[in-house]
């Protein structure tokens, strides 16, 4: 069997660690580790996958894990990387949305055996005068505005940084410490942003018992211009089923481009390195069929969201930008369906030209003769160039039907 180590290395998962070789860490005594879940928001982002398929390497190697949502922290808000302050959200916002995050977190390591802790029970219990005493007297000004967000923020007159956000990273230490008396936790992991307050947990341990713990971080996913990963055109892409649909969740990674495949596929999947060197061979030899991307998509949506919802997923795709036929979709999956494409209402006899008007498709009928001249018309997925055709009841299947222009212009015709 493999190290973890070496797992580790070879997906790409090693940013920083604190031992100066990672096997210290990693390979030796199973470890009590630890991530914690921000809950600013009441999902999790695509983003943050990744840290739950770190945390399964390290529970199939026999660790630990303990997930820590930050019902405490979250009503500071943690400063990295924030150039204004926070706008702090009040305590049912923080509550409902921890509640929210666990029952995410729940449903990734649905079937494992991990622990899930809230720091508010245990924040909330400090006082005033027990924090500064037990914690702050252990922390140097100096050390924390060296920190590069702090610096920029104390450098700009008009934000600044509060005392509050200034000592985010007392509270997450603090937890840190917690974890390590009540659960021998000696291992806290994150993304590279993390790097500075996981860091300081780790020297607030040893000043305040002597004992030796650990930091890992991996780099953080960005897209082509360097940006944080995790959006697409439409905006966030979310672990929540409410805020981001199946259909969108697996369209997000099917338009994965090429030169982020190979990445992708060993971060956010728990494939086999033969199965994805495998499925990289299969694509380069045609990349136009997207083999690649198909693998990703599956995988990813299998994960956070089940084999069924992504086979659904996977069916809608190709009806709408493959082969596949309304008839081979079920009552669940023309839902999904109609939700995933644009969509119009329509009455049989309705000639095909003012269909593609009604569907957006062409923007006046002369338009629409030509596309149709052009044999860029399909009404699903049978090429229409005559444009005295008329849509009938045999069109429709369970009242819908397709109508593309060219391979990417959709429309979903609902039959009033």
């Amino acid at each position: 069997m493999a190290k973890l180590s070496d797992i580790l290395k070879e997906r790409g998962y090693v940013y920083q660690h604190s031992s100066e070789r990672l096997e210290e860490i990693t390979d030796g005594a199973k470890r009590t580790l630890y991530l914690g879940l921000d809950p600013s928001a009441d999902s999790l982002q695509v983003g943050q996958l990744m840290g739950f398929l770190v945390l399964r390497r390290f529970l199939e190697d026999g660790h630990k894990v303990i997930l820590v949502v930050g019902g405490g922290t979250g009503m500071i808000g943690d400063p990295g990387g924030k150039t204004a302050e926070r706008v702090l959200l009040d305590a049912e916002t923080v509550a409902r949305n921890a509640e929210a995050i666990a029952t995410q977190a729940s449903t990734l390591f649905a079937g494992a055996d991990f622990t899930l802790l809230n720091n508010a029970d245990w924040l909330s219990q400090l006082n005033m005068i027990e924090f500064l005493r037990e914690v702050g007297k252990h922390f140097t000004v100096n050390v924390l505005l060296q920190r590069d967000f702090i610096k920029d923020r104390v450098k700009d007159p008009e934000h600044g940084i509060s005392y509050t956000e200034f000592s985010y990273a007392l509270l997450q230490a603090y937890d840190y410490l917690h974890l390590h008396r009540e659960y021998g936790c000696d291992l806290q992991i994150g993304g590279s942003d993390q790097w500075g307050n996981i860091v300081s947990g780790v020297d607030f341990i040893r000043r305040k018992t002597g004992n030796t713990v650990h930091a890992f971080t991996w780099p953080l996913l960005t897209d082509k211009a360097g940006k944080k990963f995790g959006k697409s055109e439409s905006g966030a892409i979310w672990l929540d089923p409410a805020k981001t649909s199946p259909f969108a969740f697996y369209q997000f990674w099917l338009n994965a481009e090429d030169e982020s495949l190979g990445e992708y596929l060993l971060k956010m999947t728990m494939l086999s390195k033969t199965e994805i060197g495998a499925a990289l061979e299969l694509h380069k030899r045609d990349p136009k069929e997207r083999h690649g991307q198909q693998l990703l998509a599956r995988e990813a949506t299998t994960l956070v969201h089940g084999a069924e919802e992504a086979a659904k997923a996977e069916q809608v795709s190709q009806v709408l930008f493959g082969e596949g036929t309304l008839e081979g979709l079920d009552a669940d999956a023309l839902q999904m369906l109609k939700a995933g494409a644009p969509s119009r209402e329509i009455q049989t006899g309705t000639g095909i030209v003012d269909a593609l008007v009604v569907a957006r498709l062409a923007s006046s009928k002369r338009e629409a003769r030509q596309f149709l001249a052009d044999e860029s018309v399909l009404l699903n997925g049978d090429p229409i160039t005559d444009p005295s055709e008329t849509l009938g009841s045999d069109d429709f299947y369970n009242g819908l039907a397709l109508l593309k222009r060219g391979k990417r212009n959709i429309c979903v015709l609902i039959l009033k």
